[in-house]
Formats: structure tokens, sequence, C-alpha cells
């Protein structure tokens, strides 16, 4: 059965050696309580790296700069089979102010991010960041 197809960016927004995660709130019917990636859906029309701005000035009120695609992903969410792209990104301005979608916020480390239980996706893209940057 076909079904409609959705897209979707993700930002590892980078300031000062580690990376912003975003806890799911009450208001979120996925993925309650666990850490996520900033970012979201894209609308029609729109382009991926300008979506993801949006997106993520929305969910945290930072600026960022879009850097260049670090992984993809796929899920269904009901009725949409969505695609989506992380973006390794840069802090530009900003403080985190959150939205309802989220309770809480965490900058990072390598060392870090077990304290914060992300999904399972996310969790390969953070792991797979962090191993990366070490080798660099």
């Amino acid at each position: 059965m076909d079904k409609p197809l959705g897209v979707a960016a993700r930002a590892i927004v980078r300031r000062e050696g580690k990376i912003l995660l975003l806890q799911r709130s009450g208001n979120s019917s996925l993925d309650l309580g666990l850490w996520e990636l900033p970012g979201g859906k894209i609308r029609y029309g729109e382009e991926l790296e300008t979506a993801l701005k949006r997106e993520v000035a929305e969910e945290t009120g930072l600026t960022i700069e879009v850097g260049r695609p670090f992984a993809t992903w796929h899920f269904l969410k009901e009725p949409f089979w969505v695609t989506g792209v992380t973006f390794v990104c840069d802090y530009v301005d900003g403080e985190v102010t959150l939205s309802s979608e989220h309770s809480a916020f965490a900058w990072i480390g390598p060392d870090e991010y077990e304290h914060c239980p992300p999904g399972s996706s996310e969790a390969r893209q953070i792991r797979s960041y962090f191993g990366l940057i070490s080798h660099q």
C-alpha cells in the first residue's frame, strides 16, 4: 500500500565542543521524555536548509548556520512515511528558549549523551557524530 511521503530535517547544533539535545514534553505525541536533536518537517515548497533554520528557531530560539548533511533516516508517522536528513550545524546566536514541544535542553559532550536517553535513530546519529569527531 502506498502512503503519503513526508520530509524532515534535524540539526546537530555544535557549540564549544558540545551539541544540543531537547527533551520531548508532555505536549508531544511521540517519544515522550526522550531526547532528540532539534528540527522537524518541511513545508511544501520549502528547502531543507531553510526549514531547518526555521524549525530550530521555533523550537529553541537559536540562530544556526546549516552545514553539510550528516545522516539520513526514516520513520512512519501515520499516515506518512517520513525521510529525514540530519545536518551538522553551528550555533550563531541566541539563548535557548524552548517551545511547548520540549521540557528541557542540554548541551552535551561525547561522554554525556547517556544521561539524556534519545530515541534509537537519534542515538545512532549522536554516537556516529561523536565517533567521527573523535577520529579527526
